[in-house]
């Protein structure tokens, strides 16, 4: 007998209240144990703390440059500064965007993907994620520890935190030299300099090994990777023949017939009639069977909401063939055809989904001509239909020169970069990038200095691409001046300093900080909350 598992969102939801408490008793139950192997076990809540001190000589052995380290951490700390101030500002502008104009709920806000957690968050893999998550936690926490023994502050202990899987690295410093304790006798060991010092190190950390990934893979990596001609599955029509005939998007095709296809002219050049078709499918080797013409159009990449085409139903990934009988095989030809057009005339579209009756409105140029409201991929628009089945050229040559132009483009580089495991690159991936994995790596090759390595050059570009960015993102969300993150407490710090040389009085001066630091904190982590909450409280949640 054969059972079908169909869970529901509640289904999967007691299905993790169920794990997380079974991991909370085992979290308890080990607990209890205090000590294995030499290891300290702990728990907090359903966490498991594990600790040791056995690393801790190789921290004192790296703390001894001890001149060095407090020179490159203070010459770090405007980094750390300049992250705290921009990336606030980032936050409360996206907060206030949320604000004014609540999103849609979508992929995007959906909660799992607003948390960086590889495994869940579906843009991140979970492999190369926790990898990258994992160095991340490690650089961090050293760093810590590093600047700690610099400053004479004593280390306990190190370990990690696991939740089914490593979530965190800590370093343990001893807290009553570090930060003191609220009895007035008991004052901190380290002066607010040496505890911004030890306080930043692990966010320069961050920084510097994400700036070190991202040369790498910018850098030698990406010009060791070579583009290949390669002709893309990109649309199959719902219902059409060649759905039902298992054509999936994102297939490689590598053949017609006995005719290696390099290219749209290779596989039109077959000409009519039933053919097979050899694909590669992540890394298999498919066969399938089409028969009929070829017909060449334009791949829509985007509808303009509230437009003619949005309002006669063409959606992104339709292609367009002909206008009111006109053939549109090309970008300039479709182009061509619509500057015939008038405001409200009404034309007939043809499209590889079927023909589209649409009233066509005024084109914001002021040109007078209709306008249909579809937008086109910058780097390529053309294309070929067979049955349903849409083919493009993957233009490679161009994406990996768009990936390349990032560092060159300053600011709005970074922002990119910080966004491409999400949006991708416009007119070449659609839901993210999450490195050179899956399909992609079949669309390049290995050149030069990497041709030795085959595919294990596409595992060293992946490694240091989440490296990059997983420290980067870990690097800003800790500048954020909201205690316990590393950036509340350096905040905490420096605004005391400023206050004291302010007021006469330092118990004054301690109580401002304090209000401002917990305003502070409670401004970023509900303004998170929000950001989380509102698409659905605004759309509900049905959307």
């Amino acid at each position: 007998m054969e059972f079908t598992w169909n869970l529901t969102l509640f289904d999967w939801l007691l299905i993790a209240i169920l794990a997380l408490n079974i991991h909370w008793l085992l979290a308890i139950r080990l607990s209890r144990l205090q000590s294995l192997k030499g290891l300290q076990l702990g728990n907090w809540g359903p966490v498991i703390m594990i600790k040791t001190t056995r690393w801790l000589t190789l921290i004192d052995r790296l703390s001894r440059p001890k001149r060095f380290w407090r020179g490159a951490i203070t010459a770090g700390i405007p980094l750390v500064v300049l992250g705290m101030l921009s990336f606030l500002a980032l936050f409360l502008l996206l907060t206030l965007t949320v604000l004014r104009t609540p999103p849609e709920p979508s992929v995007y806000t959906a909660p799992r993907n607003v948390l960086l957690i590889p495994g869940i968050n579906q843009f991140i893999p979970l492999w190369w994620g926790w990898v990258a998550l994992f160095v991340t936690m490690a650089v961090h926490e050293f760093s810590h520890g590093i600047l700690c023994r610099v400053e004479g502050i004593r280390v306990k202990s190190m370990g990690i935190a696991l939740l089914a899987a490593p979530v965190a690295a800590f370093v343990e410093p001893d807290e009553g030299e570090l930060f003191g304790s609220e009895d007035d006798d008991d004052k901190p060991k380290a002066t607010r300099a040496a505890r911004i010092r030890i306080l930043s190190a692990g966010v320069i950390a961050n920084f510097v090994v994400a700036a070190l990934a991202l040369a790498l893979f910018f850098g030698p990596v990406i010009g060791a990777i070579a583009p290949m001609d390669r002709v893309v599955v990109v649309d199959v029509a719902p219902g059409s023949a060649a759905d039902l005939a298992g054509f999936e998007r994102q297939m490689i095709l590598l053949s017609a017939g006995d005719i290696r296809v390099d290219g749209l002219e290779d596989l039109v050049a077959t000409g009519g009639g039933d053919r097979s078709l050899s694909f590669l499918l992540g890394d298999e080797m498919v066969d399938l069977g089409l028969g009929g013409e070829f017909v060449r159009g334009v791949v829509v990449s985007y509808v303009f909401e509230g437009s003619a085409a949005d309002d006669a139903g063409i959606v992104p990934g339709a292609t367009i063939s002909e206008i009111d009988g006109v053939p549109t095989p090309d970008w300039e030809s479709f182009r061509s055809a619509m500057n015939s057009t008038t405001e409200g005339d009404t034309v007939v579209v043809g499209t590889n989904r079927g023909d589209y009756v649409v009233d066509l409105a005024a084109n914001p140029d002021g040109s007078g001509s209709g306008f249909l409201g579809v937008g086109f991929s910058g780097v390529s628009a053309n294309a070929v239909y067979l049955d349903g089945a849409t083919f493009q050229e993957f233009p490679a040559g161009s994406f990996l020169a768009a990936l390349r132009e990032m560092p060159r483009s300053g600011v709005f580089g970074v922002f990119t970069l910080m966004g491409l495991p999400f949006s991708g690159i416009p007119g070449f991936t659609e839901m993210g990038f999450p490195g050179f994995a899956g399909w992609i790596t079949h669309l390049f090759e290995p050149t030069g200095w990497a041709e030795p390595l085959g595919g294990k050059i596409f595992w060293i570009a992946n490694f240091l691409f989440w490296v990059g960015l997983i420290n980067l993102y870990a690097g800003l969300f800790n500048c954020l001046p909201a205690v316990p993150l590393d950036g509340g407490h350096i905040f905490r710090d420096m605004l005391s300093m400023g206050l004291g040389a302010v007021f006469k009085s330092e118990a004054k001066a301690e109580r401002m900080t304090r209000a401002l630091v917990t305003l502070m904190a409670w401004l970023i982590f509900s303004s998170l909350l929000f950001i989380i909450v509102a698409p659905y409280l605004a759309h509900g949640f049905g959307g």
